[in-house]
């Protein structure tokens, strides 16, 4: 008689037992939570963000071996393929324009809204058990930059017609810019505050001023090599879609397979893969195809489920890392950082929209559906990954902070949505109504 083991792997896997049976329960656990949401007209990502907080912390890992490999397989497909679905989402041809507008809101606004949000980080810095380095906090703030296409989109149906297509198209587009400016942005910023190979502790500024142009160089080499890439990847997909492509489920496949060949090339090229797939993204949405039926709307449709699941899977991923008691620690400070972030958001819209343009109420309305979800939630993870790299953090509180952190942008992330997108909802419903 053979006797199983609690956690025995099937014959023939690597998987243990049950766990295809749990990642099944999951996902149908937060679809149900995500409809519930609709109903109440709460956001779907702040239902699933609370359904992953509820779930055992261990029940993927510990439990069934997901360790920090596996975890960071899924954070970065799940990352690649909201960026692609950005770019996908990106249609010059409705933007006619506001071209201008958008790519100044999406990069300059992201950048006034993290200095005010890291500005007050550090002068709240002292509500952090065990206090925040400068370096952790910076690349904390730089998560919070990209806006958010999952969120959005749940926001404008739940205010019907209240927003025109002028607007939503804008607010897409600000997604797609801001997306990519705050990758950017984080990936210097981790470049510049990680400490040198050979260990030397100068003082911030010294090193800055001696590191900068280097990372600025391979800033530039990153850009390059993903614009290459994806301008390689979109320039050959409308040929290969037009010659494979026979049904959207095809479509799908091509689809699927040209963002991770856009994502290998430019890592390839020079580590810029998700600047390739954001271009690809964009030159797939935009491209002209000898079937009509092959262009950005089909393209969109049949890539939103794949988005739908790996904005889930990074939601459910987040919100099972958490743990409760770096939750409650963080808690004060995560909530006032909330309520920060879209007053700063408001400020940068105020800016940045020229008044001749935009009413008082199209500000209003931009600022308003402003929300942060997945790919913050995403980058987070990698803070975490960077945290012992980084100047000024012992070895020590690597750990600790790594879990409050993580806790600090569950709060932030959780709080903004439903901040903006519940107390909020009257205001913008009635300013669009005027």
């Amino acid at each position: 008689m053979v006797t199983l083991q609690p956690h025995a792997h099937l014959e023939g896997t690597l998987l243990p037992r049950g766990f295809f049976l749990v990642l099944g329960l999951i996902y149908l656990a937060a679809l149900a939570v995500d409809r519930l949401a609709a109903h109440w007209r709460v956001p779907g990502a702040a239902a699933v963000l609370l359904l992953g907080l509820a779930l055992p912390t261990d029940l993927l890992t510990r439990a069934h071996h997901l360790g920090p490999v596996q975890v960071e397989t899924l954070h970065r497909v799940s990352l690649a393929l909201l960026i692609f679905y950005a770019g996908l989402k990106t249609d010059l041809r409705r933007i006619r324009g506001m071209a201008a507008v958008g790519l100044w809101l999406g990069s300059a606004g992201a950048l006034i809204t993290l200095a005010i949000t890291g500005l007050a980080l550090l002068l709240l810095a002292p509500l952090m058990p065990g206090g925040l380095p400068p370096a952790a906090a910076a690349l904390a703030v730089c998560c919070l930059g990209a806006t958010d296409s999952g969120a959005l989109e749940d926001l404008l149906k739940a205010l019907r017609h209240a927003v025109g297509r002028r607007l939503s198209h804008l607010l897409q587009f600000d997604v797609a810019v801001s997306t990519l400016v705050t990758l950017l942005l984080f990936g210097l910023v981790a470049g510049l505050l990680q400490v040198h190979p050979h260990g030397d502790h100068q003082a911030l500024h010294g090193v800055l001023a001696q590191r900068l142009p280097d990372q600025l160089g391979a800033l530039g080499l990153h850009l390059i090599a993903g614009l290459l890439a994806g301008l390689v990847v979109g320039a050959l997909a409308p040929r290969l879609i037009d010659a494979l492509v026979r049904s959207d489920p095809q479509l799908l496949l091509v689809a699927v397979a040209l963002a991770f060949v856009a994502y290998g090339l430019g890592q390839w090229l020079g580590g810029g893969g998700l600047v390739a797939v954001f271009v690809a993204g964009v030159l797939l949405s935009n491209g002209r195809y000898r079937v009509n039926r092959f262009e950005q709307q089909a393209l969109g449709r049949v890539m939103h489920p794949f988005n739908t699941a790996a904005e889930i899977t990074v939601l459910l991923l987040l919100g099972l890392l958490v743990q409760p008691a770096a939750l409650l620690a963080v808690l004060p400070l995560g909530l006032l950082l909330a309520i920060v972030l879209p007053l700063a958001r408001l400020l940068a819209v105020w800016l940045l929209l020229p008044s001749a343009r935009f009413s008082r109420a199209d500000r209003i309305v931009v600022a308003g559906c402003g929300l942060r979800g997945a790919v913050p939630l995403a980058l987070t993870v990698s803070v975490t990954e960077e945290l012992p790299h980084l100047r000024g953090i012992p070895a020590e509180l690597v750990e600790p902070l790594a879990a409050q952190l993580l806790a600090l942008i569950f709060v932030v992330v959780l709080s903004d949505l439903l901040l903006q997108a519940v107390v909020m909802r009257r205001q913008l419903e009635a300013v669009a109504q005027r």
